[in-house]
């Protein structure tokens, strides 16, 4: 009685089994011509003709004028409408407003939806006639291309109509309920009607073997209730569940379907109710667990910052509706898993380090004080921190073999060794005491790990039990005890060896699990971004058919460009002039560099000349470049003006297909018409037809107009490159010059270490001569009247020689340091000239 026909929905307003989405495209408009209506989105026949006195009932299975079929009908449709909801007027006004608001938008969609599916057919229709016998490729890929396009409009309308016409059921269905559930209430027999007794009849229809376990004055009765009760009783109009429900007289059969129907109900709310608290339960463990995770890594971090920083992160809660809850929670424990895996090893090796170095810590000090006690000499280095534990062994090792030494000295030395008995039972009485302070840090450690909870090994508690600290000394016992100290330190830093293995293979183990994570976040984040880039792209595409209405402005933009194209072949004449300038000036240069080579005296002279024109050829070949660079550019801004006329011009072509399509379109819809309506629709088209083909004309002509001004930019296209390659041929020429004028001015430089090197040799022979000079000046003259006068005239005459001397050498210093600096100078500005990465001693 609830339930509704098979294979169409109830409240169907046109769209019937709607296309699913893997239908063959090619099936598609033969999908959206059902139920005989040219598009399949008429609005369909009601369904039930309007009842009178004079009607007939639609299906002929059901006799409304036998009394036990309407009484069966009438018991079995106040059953199902019992637990229907009774709504106040107000929800009752607001879901009428929101059906008609829905039947207004299906409508809508629908009308919407036949005119797509017509322009469908007839862009179909200029596909089917443009495709035999033609060349134009593009036009029809573009009838292709609008063919897919409006097929797809025409499922989106049809699945959004589905969609509305779902939605439109749900007010329906609360309205029909809150009817039903009305007339349930108000139903009720004639007053004058008693019951039957003793088994007879009413009428001679006797009562359904339901309604003898369904008498009750509620909802869920059909008891025989008089004028008078109905409208004073208000328990008559109470629902069942809102006081109580009230007790049957006689008890409802264990199989009857109402007792069934009931039972269901009640077992199926129950589990609903179980399974939302389950979960939220769940998700909150889930929740649990993520944190608990995260605790756990930041945990297994801060055990060894610098190795475990690369942990695996633990993995993310997803709320992706394909992951299953199980493979949530199971990936969350074993993470946890590995996570505990990993602590414990942190943990062990942590414990057995520290245990480590505070054991080796204590060797150590007693190692010292014994050798500082035995030596007076000895100078211990200072001891490493106790969590270095290569770094204890290293000083328990040197310390052993400073004992060693000491031992041996004392065994080769017999006089010695009664200064060392007192000395090595000091050792052994520190050793004892370090073993003692050892064991009772050990009973302390294990006394708080034990009140922690925590459990160790008792091989790693119970490393110095074996040394009894009660023993008296002796040499074969002391060196017993060194030799059992050094095997230990042996064994303890094996087992670091082995603990770091498991380490490092536990970490590995977990990565593997890790990396799985990662690969499905990348997935995910792969699909996210995918689905942003459709959005992007859609965007795009919107924005592209906003700016199609302003491409005549962009293309008169593009012809101005054109026109400045001319400016631009002026400007490359002028930069020619000036490059033809610059040879003239680079033969004069050259000229005066041969005229430089003559002479030495003037050399310096010119060869600042000779750099300050090489930096102006420099700069004018920087202009230029420069010039070239911005031409360069120019051209490559006026080939994208010209790409972006093509393409505007492409798309008033496609302009020009949409209008012709529409032209089809209009023409197609005009056939269809009859009668005087198709007579003066008939005119109105040969008016609209003349207008399109005017407009089609104007843009052919417009199209033929862009594509001569397309020929022309070509051609001064191809100008400038020729131009632009002319100028570019000028300046490897000038580049090639200025290299050999490098070259030259390379002579020039060496020319000039040459005089420096001749003028060098020359103040040397100078200086001899002088000195020569002065050897026959200080010889002894051979007249001896005065013995005391030629001494003191050569001394007074070697002074003012040597003063004059030593000024002459400063003052020839000066000049030197002078003329090497301002050579110095002119170098790096030549070497500036010339660019980064060039030497002008090296041709380029």
């Amino acid at each position: 009685m609830n339930g509704y026909p098979t294979g169409r929905a109830p409240y169907d307003y046109g769209a019937p089994n709607l296309l699913s989405h893997n239908v063959n495209p090619t099936d598609k408009p033969e999908g959206y011509a059902q139920d005989g209506n040219a598009n399949g989105f008429a609005q369909d026949a009601p369904r039930h003709q309007a009842s009178g006195p004079n009607s007939t009932p639609r299906s002929a299975r059901v006799d409304l004028k036998d009394p036990i079929q309407v009484h069966l009908l009438t018991e079995t449709a106040l059953s199902d409408s019992k637990g229907y909801e009774i709504l106040s007027q107000e929800e009752v006004d607001e879901l009428k407003k929101h059906a008609a608001l829905l039947t207004q938008r299906v409508e809508t969609t629908r009308s919407n939806l036949a005119i797509q599916s017509k322009y469908r057919d007839a862009t179909a229709s200029m596909a089917r006639l443009n495709a035999p016998g033609l060349n134009d490729e593009q036009r029809n890929r573009e009838a292709e291309r609008e063919r897919i396009e409006n097929e797809r409009k025409c499922d989106e309308l049809a699945a959004e109509l589905l969609n509305l016409e779902k939605r439109l059921l749900i007010p329906h269905r609360k309205i029909v309920e809150h009817t039903a559930a009305i007339l349930q209430l108000t139903h009720k027999a004639s007053r004058k009607k008693a019951a039957p007794q003793n088994g007879q009849l009413i009428n001679g229809i006797p009562g359904s073997p339901e309604s003898l376990y369904t008498y009750s004055h509620s909802r869920n009765s059909l008891d025989q209730v008089g004028d008078e009760t109905y409208f004073d009783d208000p328990s008559a109009y109470q629902l069942d569940g809102m006081d109580r429900p009230r007790k049957n007289v006689i008890e409802i059969p264990l199989k009857s379907p109402v007792r069934e129907q009931n039972q269901l109900r009640v077992e199926m709310d129950r589990m609903r109710e179980e399974n939302i608290h389950l979960r939220s339960q769940t998700d909150g463990l889930l929740k649990r667990l993520q944190s608990l995770n995260a605790s756990l890594r930041d945990t297994i971090v801060r055990f060894n910052p610098e190795i475990n920083q690369t942990y695996d992160e633990p993995p993310q809660v997803s709320a992706a509706p394909d992951i299953k809850l199980a493979d949530l929670l199971k990936t969350q424990i074993e993470y946890l898993e590995s996570g505990l895996v990993a602590v414990q090893a942190e943990q062990d090796s942590f414990a057995g380090g520290i245990q480590m170095g505070e054991r080796l810590e204590a060797m150590n000090l007693q190692l010292r004080d014994l050798l500082m006690t035995s030596d007076p000499h000895y100078t211990p280095t200072p001891l490493p921190l106790d969590s270095d534990v290569n770094g204890q062994m290293a000083y328990l090792e040197d310390s052993i073999r400073a004992v060693d030494s000491h031992m041996a000295r004392a065994n080769s030395s017999p006089k010695a060794n009664d200064g060392t008995g007192p000395v090595l039972t000091t050792l052994w009485d520190s050793m004892q005491k370090g073993i003692v302070e050892a064991k009772q840090r050990q009973d302390e450690r294990k006394r708080s790990q034990i009140e922690r909870g925590i459990t160790e090994d008792d091989m790693d508690m119970s490393d110095d039990e074996d040394f009894d600290t009660t023993k008296p000394y002796s040499l074969d016992t002391f060196a017993d005890r060194v030799q059992r100290i050094h095997a230990r330190t042996i064994t303890l830093r094996d087992q670091k060896y082995v603990l770091k293995r498991q380490i490092k293979q536990q970490r590995e183990l977990n990565k593997s699990d890790g990396e799985k994570d990662k690969e499905l976040e990348r997935k995910q984040r792969e699909l996210e971004e995918s689905r942003q880039q459709f959005n992007r792209s859609e965007k795009d595409r919107k924005d592209a058919q906003e700016q199609l209405s302003n491409i005549m402005a962009d293309f008169e933009k593009a012809r101005e460009a054109a026109d400045r194209a001319g400016t631009v072949t002026l400007e490359l004449e002028e930069r020619k002039a000036k490059i033809t300038q610059l040879e003239k000036s680079l033969k004069a240069t050259q000229a005066s560099l041969a005229a430089a080579e003559s002479g030495t005296k003037g050399s310096e002279s010119k060869l600042s000349a000779i750099n300050a024109q090489i930096e102006e050829l420099t700069e004018g070949k920087n202009v230029a470049e420069t010039t070239i660079q911005s031409l360069r550019d120019e051209l490559s801004a006026k080939k994208q003006e010209i790409d972006d006329t093509k393409k505007k011009i492409d798309d008033l072509e496609s302009e020009m297909v949409d209008l012709k399509l529409d032209l089809t379109v209009a023409k197609a819809e005009l056939d269809g018409a009859y009668g005087s309506r198709a007579e003066r629709a008939e005119r109105a088209a040969d008016i609209a037809a003349l207008r399109e083909d005017g407009k089609i004309k104007k843009l052919k002509e417009e199209i033929k107009r862009l594509q001569g001004e397309m020929k022309e930019l070509g051609g001064k296209e191809k100008e400038l490159r020729k131009e632009l390659q002319g100028m570019t041929d000028e300046c490897q020429r000038i580049t090639s010059e200025s290299v050999g004028l490098t070259g030259e001015l390379d002579d020039a430089l060496r020319a000039k270490d040459k005089l420096k090197e001749e003028l060098h040799s020359t103040q040397e022979k100078m200086a001899k001569l002088q000195e020569d000079l002065d050897n026959e000046r200080l010889k002894i003259p051979n007249d001896g009247s005065r013995p005391g006068a030629g001494a003191s005239v050569l001394s007074e005459r070697f002074r003012a020689t040597m003063r004059e001397e030593r000024k002459r050498f400063q003052d020839d210093l000066k000049d030197e340091r002078l003329r090497y600096r301002k050579l110095e100078e002119e170098l790096s500005k030549l070497k500036r000239t010339l660019g980064p990465g060039k030497s002008p001693l090296s041709p380029r």
